[in-house]
């Protein structure tokens, strides 16, 4: 085993940012794409005897990634790029894949490491706003972006990390109201989305994010009001510069989220989705 070093299980934008972002031995790059893999198989991979395998390939393989490695590795450290998954009943089945392995498994939410302390007292209420440009050629560049059988749209893809940090901050969700829309690209899924959540401390959270900003990304924020005066929490609108105090945390064992939390975060966006649509389609096939 090469000590303090990671192998990616997938060779897209993400694993090369997070390689250039982090101070580990990075090993390599397996995908299933030749001309972005290190590796000519998975078992090459396995073979290299990393300390941390990253999965990074498009959502809907996350679940299957994780249960191959688990099955192949033993006392590894296995992490998974967001979405954790799209399924709400992958969680459950990981679970007890997870406890049957050696291994140990952390989602990423690499953006809890770098937020400020909130400095409002007695929260009132928060706005959030996810305001991104995601034209026609984006989801032209890849055939599974934009659907929902393995992306989602911007509450899943762009808005995730902007809902776990409302519940890492204010508290869990107990209730939504949402509104989606498509109106500035063909793909399946939203690229609008605006509704309310509130908290179980009874805080309620407007929320409105889309993709149609023209000709680029405009803002990411939260907006606490409280007693002591309101806090604009800016939020990275690229991957940011978290990874590097995840990874860091791994080593020192503080990391500051679990798969629970992940399966938290997807089931606020699960709800969200009921709200608009009637039912949540993500993660499964849409003819």
């Amino acid at each position: 085993m090469t000590e303090n070093s990671i192998i990616f299980i997938g060779g897209g934008k993400i694993s090369r940012w997070v390689a250039d972002q982090i101070d580990l031995n990075v090993l390599g790059f397996y995908d299933t794409n030749k001309t972005r893999s290190t590796f000519g198989s998975l078992n090459e991979a396995i073979d290299a005897n990393a300390d941390i395998y990253a999965i990074s390939t498009p959502s809907s393989d996350h679940y299957s990634t994780l249960s191959n490695l688990c099955s192949r590795l033993e006392k590894k450290i296995i992490t998974i790029e967001k979405p954790t998954f799209l399924r709400m009943k992958d969680f459950d089945n990981a679970e007890g894949i997870i406890q049957r392995s050696s291994n140990k498994v952390y989602p990423i939410f690499q953006h809890r490491y770098t937020l400020p302390k909130l400095n409002v007292g007695k929260i009132y209420h928060a706005q959030a706003r996810v305001n991104w440009c995601r034209p026609q050629r984006y989801y032209d560049q890849a055939n599974w972006r934009g659907t929902w059988q393995h992306d989602g749209g911007v509450l899943t893809n762009q808005g995730v990390h902007t809902i776990d940090i409302i519940r890492y901050l204010l508290g869990d969700v107990k209730d939504v109201n949402f509104e989606c829309h498509t109106a500035g690209v063909d793909i399946e899924t939203e690229d609008v989305a605006c509704g309310t959540m509130r908290t179980v401390d009874d805080i309620i959270v407007s929320v409105s994010m889309t993709t149609t900003c023209r000709p680029h990304n405009h803002v990411t924020d939260l907006t606490v009001f409280g007693e002591d005066g309101f806090q604009v929490i800016p939020i990275p609108d690229d991957y940011g510069t978290g990874h590097k105090f995840f990874y860091e945390n791994i080593s020192n064992d503080n990391i500051i989220q679990s798969m629970s939390d992940a399966k938290k975060t997807m089931q606020v966006i699960h709800d969200a989705y009921e709200s608009a649509y009637g039912k949540s389609m993500l993660g499964e096939y849409s003819a």
